[in-house]
């Protein structure tokens, strides 16, 4: 290939940038762009945190002031519906109860693995129901003492944990201080808006996610089959005096056991389908009662062989909740252990929480809103916060009884927080009844709780999904049940993005034809014309390097963006590197086309210097997808145009792709000001 050099309008070889900058006042073309000064940033953050702060205050005062009238109308208009619709509320009432009912066994089972009295996961389902059902997000949504949480503060009350030197009753006050802060933290997230972050959790994290939480419930009921004799009740004795069940030693007792957990298991998947019944009494709760009437007739009378029950392992008594301000050690292990666990429990409250917000939204055909997301949160954090104070372990949002409350028709605030008052009523008055409760048979109900967490899909993918998502639900697992749910979800979010990086990375391409040029009336023979396609950023800069090449180009080259962004510095630095090099080698490069975002990352990271020098005959970075008679790398070249032949075409232009699209407003007017200020570019082929 030959490039033409004789023609009037060709382009001299340039011997110096003092000899450009001279050139007919080109910088007075130029528009004029200034960096703000390096600190100019400090007063900038002061003035919008502080706009954030004020606007914040007043929505506080608008709403404490206007509190007591709300909250009168509210009631006003509350008791008006609900007399003018009693079924609704017949309706409301008997769904909170079911849900109540329901909850039970479940928070006295996931008390045992947190490893806490069953008394405090009561509670704690009783302040999350009432709170987050009067303020919630989600009418209809129910809270509770949620496995999720359960198996994180597992490390924290257990012999083994980080506080293992603490004693019992202080290990507790430590899970309440944690709760407390847990609240704390999760009321700032409200205020910040973070509920949207949650859209950032790909579905594979969350199948790893669900994953992990049902392998670890399942581990947390192991020791429903130890004994210990050298303390008076379970909870008290230590890991080390903790003994395994023996079928040489204790056969009747392995036996009874595992009828305990198989017959509840049972109960619960086959009652449902029972007429009537089936749908009036819940299958957990019928699960229990049959276990109860066995443990305390057929086996221990019959058989004079007992297995170990609440009242064996951490008994109750049916006392109102009492304030009880949670004391702990003020040394640096414990407080730094409780910031830690609190941050990992608000983490994953909130994200459980969301979601179900999500997943209760889906089933009644709600339009999200991220408002309520965070209302959502914001009541979570200050149930969590009730909870500590009095001496409850915490909680979130329950997907299983939600989801079951709203098939049950509930769709108003009553219902859940209705949950939450029957739950208290249980406490005070069927205290002696759950003291019965053979362990064996919570045991059956949390492994179906296991059998409907874990995601089965996920062997489905594993066989015939995509390698890099089989990886992801494999860490987010793995990860999830040796080291910690919370930095699960993050390591999952991390690589998704890392592997959609590369995988948008891959998918940079070009239009390359060789066209003779007029480019502000100057005539240029051979121009190397880049049509580039898709999102230069750090992954890709690689690939959009190689498209040029120093020696082999001619002396002329235009690169359109029309169809490519510019994200990061990473490409900034990419593009001027290739200048500098065609520069250095008295080669020009033009930029063309470059879009409204793409150009202001140009401007503040890049060297206005440079720019200047490299934009030479363009003056500035114009749109010129108006002029009819730019060339167009798809067009068909004539027979003595020279033809490159692109490898880069991979798929569709980067204007067809939604992640990408973005908003620019009055673009019109800001290329028109640009054009009034600089003069018209225009560039089309050599006439014959």
């Amino acid at each position: 290939m030959e490039t033409s050099t004789e023609s009037p309008g060709a382009v001299e070889p340039r011997k110096n940038s003092s000899e450009y900058d001279s050139t007919e006042d080109s910088d007075s073309k130029l528009p004029t762009v200034q960096r703000d000064p390096f600190l100019a940033f400090i007063p900038q953050v002061g003035r919008w945190a502080g706009g954030v702060v004020a606007g914040e205050a007043k929505v506080a005062t608008q709403g404490i002031l206007g509190f007591p009238s709300w909250s009168m109308n509210f009631m006003a208009d509350t008791y008006t519906y609900y007399r003018e619709n009693p079924r609704v509320l017949f309706s409301e009432i008997i769904s909170g109860f079911t849900v109540a009912i329901m909850q039970v066994p479940e928070s006295i089972a996931f008390s045992f693995v947190a490893g806490v009295p069953p008394l405090s996961g009561l509670q704690a389902t009783f302040w999350m129901a009432l709170i987050t059902g009067i303020t919630g997000g989600k009418p209809g949504m129910i809270s509770g003492a949620a496995g999720a949480l359960a198996v994180v503060v597992a490390d924290l009350t257990s012999d083994d944990g980080p506080i293992k030197h603490l004693s019992t009753k202080e290990r507790l006050n430590v899970l309440y201080m944690t709760m407390f802060v847990c609240g704390l933290m999760q009321i700032g997230m409200a205020w910040l808006r973070l509920a949207k972050v949650v859209r950032l959790i790909p579905e594979t994290g969350l199948i790893g996610f669900m994953n992990g939480l049902a392998i670890i419930i399942f581990m947390a009921q192991l020791p429903a089959f130890q004994y210990c004799d050298e303390q008076p009740l379970f909870i008290e004795c230590t890991l080390e005096q903790r003994k395994w069940l023996t079928f040489q030693d204790h056969f009747w007792q392995v036996i009874l056991s595992l009828i305990h957990v198989a017959l509840c298991m049972a109960i619960m998947k086959f009652w449902p389908k029972v007429p009537k019944f089936g749908k009036w009494i819940p299958a957990s709760l019928m699960g229990l009662l049959v276990g109860t009437l066995l443990e305390h007739t057929l086996f221990r009378e019959a058989f004079n062989v007992a297995t170990r029950t609440v009242e064996e392992t951490a008994p109750i008594k049916g006392n109102l909740p009492k304030f009880d301000w949670p004391a702990i050690p003020s040394d640096s292990t414990t407080v730094s252990t409780m910031f830690e666990f609190a941050i990992t429990l608000a983490i994953i409250g909130g994200v459980e929480s969301v979601l179900t917000l999500q997943a209760c939204n889906e089933i009644t055909d709600t339009v999200p809103e991220i408002s309520d997301s965070n209302q959502e949160l914001f009541a979570q954090g200050l149930a969590n916060l009730v909870c500590g104070l009095f001496s409850a372990m915490g909680g979130d949002a329950m997907i299983g009884q939600s989801t079951i409350n709203i098939m049950n028709g509930a769709r108003h605030r009553i219902s859940s927080s209705m949950s939450g008052i029957f739950m208290l009523l249980f406490i005070v008055g069927l205290s002696s009844f759950i003291n019965l409760l053979p362990v064996s048979t919570l045991t059956g109900v949390l492994f179906m709780v296991v059998l409907s967490t874990f995601q089965w899909k996920t062997f489905v993918i594993l066989r015939y999904g995509r390698l890099s998502d089989s990886v992801a639900i494999l860490l987010v697992t793995l990860i999830a049940v040796f080291f910690n749910l919370a930095v699960a979800i993050g390591v999952g979010i991390v690589f998704s993005a890392l592997v959609h990086a590369w995988d948008s990375g891959a998918h940079v391409e070009a239009d390359i034809i060789y066209k003779d040029l007029v480019i502000n009336d100057e005539e240029h023979s051979g121009v190397k014309y880049v049509h580039m396609k898709g999102a230069i950023f750090f992954s890709s800069t690689r690939k959009f390097v190689n498209m040029f090449n120093v020696g082999n180009d001619p002396d002329m080259v235009v690169v359109d963006f029309k169809d490519a962004l510019i994200i990061d510095h990473s490409a900034v630095a990419a593009i001027q590197g290739i200048c500098h090099r065609f520069e250095q080698a008295n080669k020009q490069v033009l930029l063309t086309n470059i879009a409204t975002k793409s150009h202001g990352r140009l401007h503040r990271t890049g060297d206005h210097e440079a720019l200047k020098r490299q934009m030479r005959h363009h003056s500035d970075i114009v749109d010129v997808e108006s002029h009819d008679v730019t060339p167009t790398p798809e067009a068909a070249p004539s027979s003595d145009e020279i033809v490159h032949v692109d490898e880069f075409q991979v798929g569709k232009t980067i204007e067809n792709l939604p992640m990408f699209q973005h908003p620019v407003e009055k673009v019109e007017d800001e290329v028109e000001v640009l054009m009034n200020n600089q003069g018209a570019v225009d560039i089309h082929e050599k006439e014959e």
